[in-house]
């Protein structure tokens, strides 16, 4: 099996985006693929190592690019152009002709099944249009070239613009399977696509990301007592992801989730409650790095943050400044106690860990990931809360972080052991369907047969099997 993956960067700040990329290519090789392929926008196409307890894989990248001066069989406006031509001249000379001047097109052709997973959250309109019209033309290329699309676990909707519903709607329907990470993403990808296919239901494919510690711990200010400790002996530290994104008021500077909370005003309070009821520390834990100016650096909001305390109560604020990889923030969020996060992947990170999580939600993707681990009532929505009912919420959930511990735990195991049953499956339907999942998939994938999925009925998990 080869297995082409759309979505997912090469090198990027935001660890939530390179933790699918790395989940992606270990649950693939785990259950079968013998190569993965990374089909991407970026400035070259250096392959890529992945880490994992197996060893590094190496995989192969193609790539497009959008500068004026790429060239232009690096170009999408030239991929996509000869996509279509490729579509609409089903003959052999063509076609040969076009794969020797798009690298892209000819790695497509080599592949048995590509998937999409449009970094977890972007098969929707709410980062922009731009964002989703690129994401949607990479996608229509694997259609247009005649190769089975598969939708990866992702969050499907929300759509504001009419073009993106139509656009949405079009992918769902040729796409041969379609996997949805929470039940809400389900449901909008089964009114879609028709009572006769069937979305199915599984984690977040983050949940099988393989945590390393950092060879050394850097915080501001330093550590001196060893990984885990705080000023307290023996006493964990809470965990706080502060999302530079939601402090700066998105791309638009405008409060452009349109928040009831004042989030930038909201975690310095925050804080003073927690280490009033904590006797250890908080650490400020960034997962999407960027330069100080840039409204996506996490790194920044934790800085003004620490800043923004009181002197009495700043040497038990840390914050986290080593710029880890995915693998070595998991394992640095592994060490507290408790969590509170508002980026979906940092608490993704906490939850699959078994650690009692809080989210504090931009979106409703919140809400559907958290309910696959039963713990939708841990997401305090900034959309719908006020600064004083969150604070109180958070709290709240705090003194009950014990109650929930074994059972978070039991069920992070649960979401990881689906995951691997259902790319298994997945493997072992598009080899018994023949190249790449082309002819009878829904014999396979039927929409009267359970899923693969971690379905949440009344806080429980049941696993299920496609085929």
């Amino acid at each position: 099996m080869k297995v082409g993956i759309l979505g997912t960067p090469v090198s990027s700040g935001n660890r939530g985006v390179m933790a699918l990329g790395a989940a992606l290519v270990s649950l693939l090789s785990r259950a079968g693929a013998a190569h993965c392929t990374m089909f991407v926008g970026h400035a070259r196409p250096d392959p890529l190592r992945v880490w994992s307890s197996q060893g590094i894989r190496v995989v192969e990248v193609v790539n497009y690019r959008l500068s004026p001066k790429a060239r232009p069989k690096e170009h999408l406006a030239w991929i996509v152009c000869a996509s279509l031509l490729y579509a609409a001249l089903p003959l052999e000379r063509v076609r040969a002709w076009l794969q020797a001047g798009c690298p892209w097109i000819k790695k497509l052709t080599e592949m048995d099944v590509v998937g999409d997973i449009r970094g977890g959250d972007s098969f929707s309109d709410i980062y922009g249009m731009r964002r989703f019209l690129l994401g949607f033309l990479a996608a229509w290329t694997v259609i247009l070239v005649g190769k089975p699309l598969v939708m990866f676990p992702q969050t499907y909707g929300p759509y504001r613009h009419p073009i993106a519903r139509w656009l949405a709607r079009y992918l769902l329907r040729r796409a041969r399977v379609i996997l949805a990470r929470d039940a809400e993403s389900q449901r909008v990808a089964n009114e879609w696509i028709g009572p006769h296919r069937s979305a199915w239901l599984t984690p977040d494919v983050a949940f099988a990301l393989e945590a390393r510690l950092p060879k050394r711990l850097e915080l501001s200010p330093p550590l001196n007592l060893g990984h885990g400790c705080s000023a307290v002996a023996g006493v964990r530290p809470i965990g706080l992801n502060i999302n530079g994104l939601m402090y700066n008021g998105g791309y638009t500077r405008r409060n452009q989730f349109g928040l009831q909370l004042d989030y930038r005003s909201f975690l310095p309070k925050l804080v003073t409650a927690l280490l009033q009821e904590h006797p250890g520390e908080i650490w400020l834990i960034p997962h999407t790095y960027a330069p100080p100016e840039s409204v996506e650096s996490d790194p920044e909001a934790c800085r003004r943050v620490q800043e923004a305390m009181p002197v009495e109560l700043k040497g038990r604020i840390r914050v986290v400044t080593g710029e880890y990889d995915c693998h070595e923030i998991k394992g640095v969020i592994g060490l507290c106690d408790f969590m509170i996060g508002s980026r979906m992947h940092a608490c993704i990170a906490a939850l699959s860990q078994g650690i009692p999580t809080v989210g504090i939600a931009y979106s409703r993707k919140f809400e559907g990931v958290f309910e696959t681990v039963g713990m939708r009532e841990w997401v305090v929505d900034a959309r719908k809360l006020e600064e004083s009912k969150a604070l109180q919420r958070v709290l709240e959930l705090y003194r009950r972080r014990e109650e929930v511990r074994a059972g978070l735990s039991a069920r992070a195991g649960e979401a990881r052991r689906s995951l691997e049953e259902a790319f298994q499956q997945f493997i072992v339907c598009a080899i018994r369907t023949g190249a790449g999942l082309h002819e009878n998939t829904d014999a396979c994938w039927r929409p009267d047969a359970p899923s693969s999925a971690v379905s949440p009925k009344g806080g429980e998990m049941q696993r299920r099997a496609p085929c």
